[in-house]
């Protein structure tokens, strides 16, 4: 035993000096072995260094303080303005440009320089470095192989994001067989082994170990970006394309993001297809029953072409910029900005714009002009969306419930009345937001989908259009041409703003903060006043009661605001820009916008009471003849509050007062008196007068107990008018004409005395109206109207309350008629 633990540990021993052995010799091999210099690279790296150490704005060199950021554990990269660049030297921007990838570790090596000549930096730390401000900007489709290994800019949406994973850059690997360390083994976008052992005296080829500890690796993220819709060309689909991002340009870039990305493009293997069934078979094929004739030469073409020649185009980018940075609301890291630091962001002109907009006193009427100029009318429509683009504020209770405070709109009406129009405006406004359609829009697709990776085979949860349009607006058109069932999967999304999946093994919950701005078409293609909306829409009524506002809009033939229009349309076409009339920019109004949505308003005790009544007033108005086509229920209430919490916002104001709610109520009672406006019918037998037998059939010659027997029909001529049918607004004009008559009245009267005979109130109404009747058939026509709308005034909406008698007891046929107390005249 003692002799074979000595064989042993002389065993070891041997192995242990080869071991050390082998790598000096290695050492001595690679230390002897003339080392290849790049002229084109340390030639630029000087000249970059001279940059950073020479370019002075100020009387200050503007890269010091940049770099002593470096110096901070987490930070690694120092972004460089192209600008600058080419104005310190044209040579090395020109060097840069165009020879990017090949030089770009020796710009890597000057920023570490750099960085070392300001402060002492550990000799581990990688450096890297990004440029902004390229002049020229790419599109997508216009990436070929030309292209390979120069500076570009491209620019696209972010349709899916991987997760960050670490990234091998330089192996060190130890050979299993001389036990030979061979350091700084570049990785080229796969795992690359070295070719042979570095060690003369070994023949190894394939056995090697990567030794992780010594080995480089960095933060590295896939990202899928695709064309946007303005740089489509006509009958073509999107082109979509890979892009790595590594360092700190990771999670910058989220999902439905327009961004540019600068850097160069690279071509990668492609993984994905040399795992494809075809390939694997083929090589089989070709394998199988050649054992003995290797040697034979070359054979299988088509399979080695597959496996060895299958590449593709990706781009490797060093920075990411957000197109709309400045008006997002968010930094490059996306984080939310605070106020401080979008002052800092603005300049003393665009500071003091802001101040003067949030002193004027028609900042509602001048944002909606300026956000929709081409569009003529709908103010009302306007405004609501106005409010929907400020929103409420959202709120977390103390059992951890999630209070939304987007606002949801739904566009009902007619076609030609400009709905589409407000969608497309607000896409192009707001800095996040996406437009779909509803007839080939999927439940998928609005929500999220679970799709599998090319290269790793896993699942993985691709975004759809409500989770892109996250923490923005999500448009809608056509709404009511999707299926009930797509309709149903954004329930969850509209109300607790989220979006739960359990699809092929992945569960989660994803968040879905946005408002939905929708626009749907009526039934029979045009709005009937008749019905109501929930028949002339097909939707159902859970989803309609998350919508906070609903318009309807009405084609209806008006010779002004047909005129208005037609003169808007055709100055729009002749003379396009100088026929749009803003009171603010579109940049000013996305920078108020901006700042306003940093205000969190409270609610103050006499709003939050001012609330609570006009909510009492909505849900008394479902049993009389302003009832909507849905019941009135706690969601009215919340949108009511979030109105008032935008109204609060768009005035730059840290509370909510009474007119803010005011606004809110009106705007709210405007869409909810909107849907349901039908005709009045006054030959309906619920709304006959007192007297008229409706339903009791009296027999001839038998008269009944306690019934007195029925006097002889009138002629018909004289007895049986034709239908009397007025429309809804017609109706409403009369009453409130009567009303305020009647208060007035009350008001002027100086013994106390209240209320005017029913007949004097008739003739009143004829004598003030005498102009528009020119014959006696009008008079009587116009009488019998009156004589309608007051039954209906008093038995129905109980406006009007007749007064009883002390002598009779009953009511007359001729009473004083009073203005219920409680009433509010509405317009």
């Amino acid at each position: 035993i003692i002799l074979t633990r000595l064989k042993l540990f002389e065993r070891a021993s041997f192995l242990i000096i080869e071991s050390h052995r082998a790598m000096d010799v290695v050492d001595r091999v690679h230390a002897g072995r003339p080392q290849l210099k790049d002229e084109l690279g340390e030639r630029a790296q000087k000249l970059f260094q001279d940059f950073l150490e020479g370019y002075i704005v100020d009387d200050e060199v503007k890269y010091l303080k940049p770099a002593m950021e470096l110096l901070r554990p987490e930070r690694n990269t120092l972004t460089v303005s192209l600008t600058d660049v080419e104005d310190f030297s044209t040579k090395l921007t020109t060097l840069i440009q165009e020879h990017y990838f090949r030089i770009y570790t020796y710009l890597c090596r000057a920023v570490r320089n750099f960085a070392r000549d300001q402060a002492n930096v550990t000799e581990s730390k990688d450096f890297y470095v990004a440029f902004v401000d390229m002049p020229t900007r790419h599109k997508v489709r216009e990436l070929s192989t030309t292209k390979v290994g120069t500076l570009l800019r491209i620019n696209g949406q972010v349709v899916r994001t991987h997760p960050v994973h670490p990234e091998l850059i330089s192996g060190t690997f130890l050979c299993l067989e001389c036990q030979a360390r061979i350091p700084d083994v570049e990785q080229q976008f796969k795992y690359t082994q070295p070719t042979v052992c570095r060690n003369p005296l070994c023949t190894n080829r394939s056995k090697f170990m990567l030794d992780v500890n010594a080995s480089k690796f960095v933060d590295f993220q896939k990202v899928r970006i695709q064309e946007t819709q303005q740089e489509l060309p006509r009958g073509t689909i999107p082109r979509s394309l890979e892009v790595v991002l590594r360092g700190e340009m990771v999670d910058v870039a989220q999902a439905g993001d327009k961004c540019d990305f600068t850097g160069t493009l690279i071509v990668v293997p492609d993984v994905a297809q040399l795992r494809t069934g075809g390939a694997r078979v083929e090589t089989a094929t070709r394998m199988k029953g050649r054992e003995g004739y290797e040697m034979d030469g070359v054979s299988g073409l088509k399979a080695l072409g597959v496996r060895d020649l299958t590449y593709r185009l990706a781009f490797l980018a060093c920075s990411v910029t957000s197109t709309k940075t400045a008006f997002s609301g968010r930094d490059k890291h996306g984080e939310e900005v605070t106020a401080e630091e979008l002052k800092k962001q603005m300049s003393d002109a665009e500071w003091q714009k802001i101040f003067e907009m949030s002193q004027d006193k028609n900042l509602y009427q001048n944002l909606i002009s300026s956000l929709f100029p081409t569009i003529h009318g709908n103010d009302e429509v306007k405004r609501g969306v106005l409010l929907m683009l400020f929103g409420g504020i959202p709120k977390t209770t103390i059992e951890r419930t999630r209070l939304r405070g987007d606002i949801n709109v739904c566009i009902v009406g007619d076609p030609s009345t400009a709905k589409s129009q407000i969608l497309k405006q607000v896409e192009l406004f707001s800095p996040r937001a996406i437009y779909t359609s509803g007839k080939v829009s999927t439940a998928a697709g609005l929500t999220a989908a679970v799709v599998k990776e090319e290269e790793s085979q896993a699942f993985v949860i691709e975004a759809g259009a409500l989770m892109l349009a996250d923490n923005g607006v999500c448009c809608i058109d056509e709404f009511d041409k999707m299926d009930q069932r797509d309709q149903v999967a954004i329930h969850e999304a509209m109300e607790q703003q989220t979006i739960s999946i359990t699809k092929a093994g992945v569960k989660a919950t994803l968040n879905a903060r946005t408002s939905i701005l929708a626009a749907a078409n009526p039934v029979g293609g045009r709005y009937d006043r008749s019905k109501s909306l929930k028949q002339n829409l097909n939707m159902g009524a859970p989803i309609m009661s998350r919508f906070d506002l609903f318009f309807i809009l009405v084609d209806d033939c008006n010779e002004v605001t047909d005129y208005a229009i037609a003169r808007r349309i055709v100055d729009l076409h002749c003379r396009q820009q100088e026929s749009i009339d803003r009171v603010y920019s579109m940049e000013e109004v996305q920078r108020y916008l901006l700042f306003a949505r940093h205000f969190k308003p409270k609610i103050s005790d006499e709003s939050a009471r001012y609330i609570v009544d006009q909510y009492r007033r909505l849900r008394q108005r479902d049993c009389g003849v302003t009832k909507s086509s849905w019941r009135i229920t706690v969601r009215q209430l919340e949108s009511m509050i979030r109105l008032s919490e935008a109204m609060a916002r768009m005035y730059c104001s840290e509370e909510v007062h009474p007119r803010h709610v005011k606004e809110a109520f009106r705007l709210l009672s405007k869409s909810i008196i909107r849907v349901e406006t039908p005709d009045i019918n006054f030959d309906e037998p619920d709304l006959l007068p007192d007297g008229v037998a409706t339903d009791t059939t009296v027999t001839e010659g038998e008269p009944m107990e306690g019934v007195p027997p029925p006097t002889k029909a009138p002629p018909p001529s004289e007895n049986v008018s034709k239908q009397i049918r007025v429309s809804y607004e017609e109706y409403k004009s009369i009453a409130n004409l009567l009303v305020l008559h009647l208060r007035q009245l009350e008001e002027n009267s100086a013994d106390g005395e209240s209320g005017v005979k029913r007949m004097d109130l008739v003739d009143w109404y004829l004598e003030a109206n005498e102009a528009d009747m020119e014959t006696i058939d009008e008079v009587k026509e116009k009488r019998l109207l009156v004589e309608k709308v007051i039954e209906r005034l008093v038995h129905h909406d109980h406006v009007l309350l007749p007064l009883v008698t002390e002598e009779s007891g009953t009511e007359d046929s001729n009473p004083y008629l009073v203005v219920h107390p409680n009433y509010v005249v509405e317009s």
